[in-house]
C-alpha cells in the first residue's frame, strides 16, 4: 500500500505548528529586560504578528485544497481582528497605573498575551480549515468570530494582568 501523500503534508504542517508555537514562546522569554533581544518591535511581532502566522498555518493544515485567495483573505481579517484587539486592549488597560510589575510579572503576562492571541486566532481558523469542504456556511461563522474569541482572551488576559 503507498503512503498518502495527505499524511506526510498534515504531519510536515503539524510540525511546523508545534515548531512556530515553541519558536514564538522562546522569543517571549528572550525578550526579557536583561536580555540582548529586548526589543519593543520584537515584544510586539511576537505578541501580534507571530499567533497570526501560526493561525494560518492552522488553517492550511485543516483545509483540504488550499486556495490561496482564502489565506490572503483571512490574513487580512486576522490582521483587523489584531488592530481592533490591541485598540481595545489598549482602551481597557489605559486607566491602570504605571508602575513596572517586574521581571517576572512581565514575562507570565507576555507568555499569557501570546497563547491568549494564538489560541484566539489559532482555534478559530483551524475550525474553518477543517469545516471548509463539508460545511461552508461554518466556516465562514468560524472565520468571522476569531475577532470575537481573539478579543474574549486577550482582554481576559489584559484584564487580569493589570
Amino acid at each position: 500500500m503507498a503512503p498518502s501523500t495527505r499524511t506526510a503534508d498534515t504531519r510536515t504542517l503539524s510540525g511546523v505548528l508545534v515548531g512556530l508555537t515553541i519558536l514564538g514562546l522562546a522569543l517571549v522569554v528572550a525578550n526579557v529586560p536583561s536580555s540582548p533581544l529586548r526589543s519593543g518591535n520584537l515584544e510586539l511581532f511576537t505578541i501580534f504578528v507571530f499567533p497570526l502566522a501560526i493561525s494560518l498555518v492552522a488553517y492550511v493544515r485543516f483545509a483540504e485544497p488550499v486556495v490561496w485567495w482564502e489565506v490572503a483573505l483571512l490574513a487580512v481579517w486576522g490582521g483587523l481582528s489584531v488592530a481592533v484587539t490591541a485598540f481595545v486592549g489598549f482602551l481597557l488597560t489605559m486607566g491602570t497605573s504605571g508602575g513596572y510589575p517586574g521581571v517576572a510579572v512581565e514575562l507570565a503576562r507576555n507568555i499569557a498575551m501570546f497563547l491568549a492571541a494564538t489560541l484566539g486566532l489559532g482555534i478559530p481558523y483551524g475550525l474553518a480549515g477543517k469545516y471548509r469542504r463539508e460545511h461552508p456556511r461554518r466556516t465562514v461563522v468560524s472565520a468571522i468570530l476569531a475577532l470575537v474569541v481573539l478579543f474574549t482572551f486577550f482582554s481576559a488576559v489584559a484584564i487580569v494582568a493589570t
